[in-house]
């Protein structure tokens, strides 16, 4: 399985994937009391999807679980992925697999930091569906 940011020409190819992602997808359902019926149930259009915590970290160095080696340094990454959440422009993110996920997402957040005296940079990453706007 292969994660993959894209804004415009740039790419980030997740050099360790996360161990597991999950999508959260769900309704703008609303209810209201009818007197002599009770509470009805209307079901809405669907809300944004949420991918929350994709989680894993940038590496210092080669390690024999990185999917490939010609990585950029864990600074150029959260720079990269830092000026993309600050450019005002959707991302869009491609994870490859038996459920495969192409889409546009808003970086909702970002935080990242370092654990141990390795130099590699650990990060916590939460997207949400973009939509684009057509008024026509």
């Amino acid at each position: 399985m292969e994660f993959w940011l894209v804004q415009g020409s740039e790419k980030l190819q997740l050099p360790i994937p996360p161990a597991n992602y999950s999508i959260k997808k769900a309704l703008n359902n609303t209810s209201a009391i009818v007197e002599g019926v009770g509470e009805i149930s209307f079901i809405g259009k669907p809300k944004l999807a949420e991918i929350p915590s994709i989680q894993s970290f940038f590496p210092a160095q080669v390690y024999s679980f990185c999917q490939y080696d010609t990585f950029p340094s864990p600074k150029e990454c959260t720079d990269l992925v830092e000026k993309w959440m600050l450019s005002g422009n959707p991302i869009r993110i491609i994870i490859t697999g038996s459920s495969p996920i192409n889409t546009l997402c808003s970086i909702e957040d970002f935080e990242y930091g370092e654990q141990d005296g390795t130099g590699d940079v650990y990060f916590t990453l939460n997207l949400k569906e973009y939509r684009i706007i057509s008024l026509t």
